[in-house]
């Protein structure tokens, strides 16, 4: 059983050079340093470690990098599963944003493994509420970035000044190219905290499970219209992706995703005018768990969806959807074309499990044969510290 390190975050950090002197100059802790100078051999003789990240660098470590901050919390999605009994092994401080963007998965998590709730927190990247003093202080090793970290990064100088201070950091990729990088970003992790053959295990399966469905879905010339309602309810109607995100499953299960010729930027809103003057055959929102932001008040009641979330729920929350002004006459949801999944889906590596949810709402009857609720709950038995609580998908009753 491996120990967590990242409580030592909380005390000054560790200076290598300055722990090397003491050690040579103060002999009458001749075993305390004897019992350091073991640990630092051990990791030596891992040799060095290069790693190529999913913008393309190249970056090397002198050895097995031992103290990571995960400038997204939600790479504890892919810690979980890498190790489910020890997801924060190695980490030594995460962003902030597992608690407000994945609140159900965070407690679930914690249930598990209550020494996650002591883990130190560094803000949001991307916000650009993060400083390097404060990176610094958790001495890290490495620091794991997201592509949307690189871009907020690049245009703030923030990776001007990793540099000037020496800090290693990788990106990966769950959001912008999921299908293109998920396996690639978990790969990428898997070397920084050590745990490759899980890694393996799960880039295996992701694979085999995406091409199956993606190489059957390419032989259908039926491509159904399918807009993506990004968080609806909890942002103003209707915000939606360009072939990236949640939209790339969409094209790849079948179906065509209508942001692609509505935006001309990555993500953004369309009017609700012009979703119903489109009508699209499917439409797919995305809920979660969020809290309500007392600054600015529901419009609809955003899809609740989650570890905590009932059917029930589920279903009332998106039946209110269809409040929005006009869309009483679209007809995807009188045909019970309306449905909604988990919005983490879309930053996560269980994107695959939307894939096939995604491809047996847009084909139901050529994809009948899958079940991305069994497939999610017995991926959580094979890989995740709990089991499967909640509800990720519903769909709207057809009117009759």
């Amino acid at each position: 059983m491996r120990v967590n390190i990242f409580a030592k975050a909380k005390t000054a950090p560790k200076t290598k050079t300055l722990a090397a002197i003491g050690c040579a100059a103060l002999s009458f802790v001749a075993t305390a340093c004897g019992a350091d100078a073991e640990s630092n051999e051990a990791a030596d003789n891992k040799g060095e470690l290069t790693v190529t990240d999913v913008a393309g660098r190249t970056v090397t470590f002198d050895k097995q990098p031992e103290r990571v901050v995960l400038g997204e919390g939600r790479a504890m999605f892919v810690t979980a599963m890498l190790d489910r009994e020890n997801p924060g092994d190695h980490v030594v401080a995460m962003g902030s944003d597992l608690h407000s963007a994945a609140p159900s998965f965070e407690t679930k998590l914690f249930e598990t493994n209550p020494e996650l709730k002591d883990m130190p927190t560094i803000g949001n990247i991307a916000k650009g509420d993060v400083t390097v003093e404060n990176l610094i202080s958790h001495d890290p090793d490495v620091v794991v970035m997201t592509l949307d970290h690189k871009k907020a990064a690049e245009q703030s100088g923030f990776l001007t000044k990793l540099d000037q201070a020496g800090l290693k950091y990788v990106f990966t990729d769950f959001r912008q190219k999921p299908l293109e990088n998920t396996a690639k970003s978990v790969e990428l992790l898997g070397q920084i905290v050590d745990e490759q053959d899980n890694a393996k295990k799960f880039t295996d399966f992701y694979t085999k499970r995406v091409n199956e469905i993606t190489e059957r879905a390419a032989k259908l010339e039926d491509k159904p219209k399918t807009f993506v309602w990004r968080a609806a309810g909890l942002k103003d109607c209707c915000s939606t992706v360009n072939k990236s995100n949640l939209g790339d499953l969409v094209t790849a299960a079948g179906g065509e995703n209508l942001g692609d010729s509505l935006l001309d930027t990555e993500s953004g809103d369309v009017t609700a005018e012009k979703v119903l003057s489109v009508q699209p055959e499917r439409i797919i929102a995305t809920g979660g768990s969020w809290a309500l932001d007392p600054k600015k008040p529901e419009v609809l009641p955003h899809v609740e969806l989650g570890y905590t979330a009932t059917p029930e729920t589920a279903q009332r929350t998106l039946e209110g959807l269809l409040k929005t002004p006009g869309f009483d006459t679209l007809t995807a949801p009188k045909k019970g074309d309306l449905y909604a999944a988990f919005h983490q889906f879309y930053d996560s590596p269980y994107n695959v499990f939307a894939l096939e949810q995604f491809a047996k709402w847009i084909h139901p009857e050529e994809f009948a044969d899958l079940d991305p609720v069994a497939d999610f709950a017995e991926f959580h038995k094979d890989y995740l510290p709990f089991e499967l609580s909640g509800t990720f998908f519903t769909a709207l009753e057809p009117t009759k």
